[in-house]
């Protein structure tokens, strides 16, 4: 018997390169050894979530941060029974926000740093 499930990430899709992607090949693997041994194979595709404490790690702040941030409107959120779930292309949204902000920030320092004549 095979593993039950094999996941493939949006990542690993978008970043492949070649004629015949890794993440093709693993399924392609996947799918052979499923029917070797006499078994069916149903592909699925499943939103994927992230908890605020994850959000929270990936972006180096709080969990309460986070939780602040939901609560004002600025990461969309949905309830999972009575917790949030951050949709991952929603983290991704506001990870890019939060950095287009901290470069624009920072720009005029950079820029004299980097091209002011000492």
């Amino acid at each position: 018997m095979i593993s039950p499930s094999l996941t493939i990430n949006p990542e690993d899709v978008r970043a492949s390169t070649g004629a015949q992607p890794v993440w093709l090949e693993q399924i392609a693997a996947y799918v052979q050894r499923a029917a070797a041994d006499g078994e069916v194979v149903t592909l699925t595709a499943k939103r994927r979530m992230m908890t605020p404490e994850q959000v929270a790690d990936a972006m180096g702040v709080s969990r309460p941060t986070i939780s602040r941030r939901i609560k004002a409107g600025e990461i969309r959120a949905v309830k999972v029974g009575n917790r949030n779930r951050i949709p991952y292309e929603e983290f991704e949204r506001y990870w890019r926000k939060t950095m287009g902000d901290m470069v624009e920030l920072v720009r005029e320092d950079l820029r004299e740093d980097l091209f002011a004549e000492h």
